[in-house]
């Protein structure tokens, strides 16, 4: 499951779940102090994304949500009975 630690206030967790509800993707919200998060995630800075075992904070934010949106992106074109066709006219 994924998990957002942020602060009450910060743009960039807000930008953050704005990404993950333009996915429609499920996630936990948790609200934690900068201090704590340092003890947590060995010093890193909020806010912190974690999916399992895997930590993202800072600069590997925005490849880790480009990630998500293609992972999301392929899931639900092959979780259906139907065919998407593609600009170039493959399925």
């Amino acid at each position: 499951m994924i998990k957002l630690y942020r602060e009450e206030a910060s743009a960039e967790a807000d930008a953050i779940e704005a990404e993950f509800q333009e996915l429609v993707l499920g996630y936990d919200r948790v609200l934690i102090e900068s201090s704590k998060a340092a003890e947590m995630f060995a010093g890193r800075s909020l806010p912190v994304i974690t999916n399992n075992e895997q930590i993202v904070s800072g600069e590997e934010i925005k490849p880790y949500i480009k990630e998500l949106e293609t992972f999301v992106k392929d899931w639900r074109l092959f979780q259906g009975d139907f065919c998407y066709v593609e600009d170039d006219g493959n399925c």
